[in-house]
C-alpha cells in the first residue's frame, strides 16, 4: 500500500498529464491520484468528530444551492437549468472539495521519506523544463508520460493551451504540465517547499533558489512572477539570520542583481525579450480579460443579489467564468458562504505552520492565485492540499524531535 501511495503522489507531482483521453475524458493517473487521496481523506475525517464539520458544512451548502435551483423566487436566472454543462459542475466541484486531499496526506506513515521526494521531484520538472528550451519544446515530449497520448501526438499542441507568446514567437515552458500557468503555480509550491525543507535542515538554499527563479522566469507569466517575488521577501523577512550584516550582505546582493538586471534589458537575449513582452509591452490594466470578467459579474451581481449567495454553479443564463482568479472565481461560482468556508479552511490549516518555514509555499501560491492560480485545472487544487497535509506532518515531526 506505501508503495501505491507513492506511486500515486509520485505521478501527481511528476507527471500529471500522464495518460489518455477516452472520448475527450482524461484518464490521468494523476487523476486516479486526486480520488484516491479524496477517499482516504473523506474516510479519515469522519472518524474524526472535530473534523467532521469541516465536510458536512460544504456538503450541506452545496444542497442548499442545488434547492434554490429547483424554485422561482430566486429569479429566472436560476428556474431552469445550469448553463455550465455536467462536465463543468463536476469538475468545479472536484477541484473545490479537493481539500479532502490535505486529510489523505496526514495519514502517510512515510511523509518524512517525501522530503527527499519531493526533492528529487523538483530537480526532475525543473531539467525537464530547461530541457524543453535546450532541445525543442516538442523534440523531449514522450506520448503518454510528460503529455496525454492524444495531445503528444497532435502538432503544435503547446502552442494551442495559451502558451504561445505571439509577439516575439516564444513558448512558455509547461515541463510535464502542458500549460505555463499549470506549470508555474505548481512549481512553487513544490520549489518552496523544498527551500523550506532545506531552511528547516540549515541546508543550502542557492541552488534550489536560482533554478526556481530562472524556470519561473521561462514561463513567462506574470502571475507566478508575483508568487517568487513574494515567497523570496517573505522567506527575507522570516530568516533567523537577519543580523545587521545579513541586511547589509542584502542590500548588497539586491544591488548586484541590479546591475545584471541592466546588463540582461540592455541587450537581446530570450530573457529581455520574455520580460519585455510580459511586464512592458502589455497593458497589464486589464488583467489579460480578467477584469471585464469581474465587471460582468458584479453587473449580474447588481441584477440578482441571489448572485452573491448562490453563486453560480446553477447559473441558467450565459456568463464569463473568472476561473484565473481564485477568490473571485470561488465567489463567481459557489457564492460568499462557500468563499468563507474556504477561507477559513485555509486559514485553520495555515495556523499551525504559519511560524516555520512549511508556510513559505503558501504565501507564494496564494500570492500567485490573486491574479491566477490555476486552480480549477487538474492536478492544483491537489497538490496544494496533498503538500499543506505534508508540511503539516513534517511540521508534526519536527515538533516531536525537538521534544
Amino acid at each position: 500500500m506505501i508503495k501505491l501511495r507513492n506511486f500515486l503522489l509520485f505521478m501527481t507531482f511528476a507527471l500529471p498529464k500522464a495518460g489518455a483521453k477516452i472520448g475527450g475524458f482524461p484518464l490521468y493517473i494523476s487523476l486516479i491520484s486526486s480520488f484516491y487521496f479524496m477517499v482516504t481523506g473523506l474516510f479519515y475525517i469522519l472518524k474524526k468528530k472535530r473534523e467532521i464539520v469541516f465536510f458536512l458544512i460544504p456538503v450541506a451548502l452545496v444542497l442548499v444551492m442545488f434547492l434554490f435551483n429547483q424554485f422561482n423566487f430566486t429569479g429566472g436566472e436560476y428556474y431552469g437549468s445550469s448553463y455550465l454543462d455536467s462536465a463543468s459542475i463536476i469538475a468545479y466541484l472536484t477541484s473545490y472539495f479537493s481539500f479532502l486531499c490535505y486529510y489523505g496526506a496526514l495519514k502517510l506513515n512515510n511523509s518524512e521519506e517525501w522530503r527527499k521526494y519531493i526533492l528529487l521531484i523538483f530537480y526532475l520538472v525543473i531539467v525537464y523544463a530547461l530541457m524543453q528550451k535546450i532541445f525543442g519544446d516538442y523534440t523531449v515530449t514522450i506520448p503518454g508520460i510528460t503529455a496525454n497520448y492524444q495531445d503528444a501526438i497532435t502538432p503544435d499542441f503547446l502552442a494551442g493551451k495559451n502558451n504561445m507568446i505571439w509577439g516575439i514567437g516564444y513558448l512558455k515552458a509547461t515541463s510535464t504540465y502542458q500549460n505555463g500557468n499549470l506549470f508555474g503555480a505548481n512549481l512553487l509550491l513544490i520549489g518552496f517547499a523544498v527551500i523550506a525543507n532545506n531552511r528547516v535542515a540549515d541546508k543550502k538554499q542557492i541552488i534550489p533558489i536560482s533554478l526556481l527563479c530562472i524556470v519561473v522566469l521561462l514561463t513567462a507569466s506574470v502571475s507566478i512572477y508575483l508568487g517568487l517575488i513574494a515567497g523570496l521577501v517573505w522567506m527575507f523577512f522570516t530568516s533567523k539570520n537577519n543580523s545587521g550584516s545579513a541586511v547589509v550582505m542584502f542590500l548588497i546582493g539586491f544591488l548586484f542583481l541590479t546591475a545584471i538586471l541592466i546588463v540582461v534589458f540592455s541587450t537581446d537575449n530570450l530573457f529581455s525579450e520574455i520580460a519585455r513582452e510580459r511586464l512592458f509591452n502589455r497593458d497589464l490594466t486589464q488583467g489579460s480579460g480578467r477584469i471585464e470578467k469581474i465587471s460582468e459579474y458584479f453587473s449580474l451581481l447588481d441584477k440578482n443579489f441571489w448572485v452573491l449567495m448562490n453563486g453560480m454553479l446553477f447559473f441558467d443564463r450565459k456568463f464569463d467564468e473568472i476561473y484565473e482568479v481564485l477568490p473571485m472565481a470561488i465567489l463567481q461560482i459557489f457564492g460568499l458562504p462557500l468563499l468563507v468556508f474556504y477561507f477559513l479552511f485555509i486559514v485553520s490549516k495555515l495556523k499551525g505552520i504559519v511560524k516555520t518555514p512549511y508556510f513559505l509555499p503558501f504565501v507564494a501560491y496564494f500570492t500567485a492565485s490573486i491574479s491566477d492560480g490555476a486552480f480549477w485545472l487538474p492536478p492544483t487544487a491537489t497538490n496544494l492540499f496533498i503538500l499543506l497535509g505534508l508540511c503539516t506532518a513534517w511540521n508534526i515531526k519536527d515538533n516531536l524531535k525537538l521534544k
